[in-house]
């Protein structure tokens, strides 16, 4: 298993210019991805019940531009990320209406620690204007990624 810090440079799953509506809209389908892409998410839908209850709850935004949906779930059996960048700002709430960059994690129940370093370590890393500036000018998949393992490390 990755360590959290080693996920964030190497994300389960990355889609670059996610073309949807609203913040619903894009976790719904970065779910649908992140199901595609690992094995680890064993229940597709209480995975999905838990990322839009825990979203009801309270924002999942961290600054104007980036949300971060997440549930701590029986679901998945390790933390798994998907990263979307939107092809035009959506709104996830009404204090956040032109969000761009939206990193969706699912958690084990049991793995608070490493939810809390993974969290922590792309809060960190999503405060630097730089690094935002560079995941949203980056012009594919392979560049996106690299911009987060050379992010993560500094």
């Amino acid at each position: 298993m990755n360590s959290p810090i080693e996920l964030i440079s190497s994300p389960d799953a990355v889609v670059i210019d996610l073309r949807v509506n609203s913040g619903e809209e894009a976790i719904r389908a970065l779910h649908q991805r992140l199901r595609a892409a690992t094995p680890d998410v064993r229940d597709a839908g209480q995975f999905m019940k838990d990322l839009m209850e825990r979203s009801a709850l309270s924002t999942v935004c961290i600054s104007e531009d980036v949300a971060m949906p997440h549930a701590r779930t029986t679901a998945v059996s390790r933390i798994v990320l998907a990263v979307a960048r939107t092809a035009v700002p959506v709104a996830f709430d009404a204090e956040h209406s032109a969000v761009r960059l939206i990193f969706l994690i699912g958690t084990p129940k049991a793995a608070v620690t490493d939810y809390l370093q993974a969290v922590a370590a792309l809060s960190r890393m999503l405060k630097n204007s730089v690094t935002r500036a560079a995941l949203l000018a980056a012009p594919n998949e392979i560049e996106f990624r690299a911009v987060l393992a050379r992010a993560h490390k500094r």
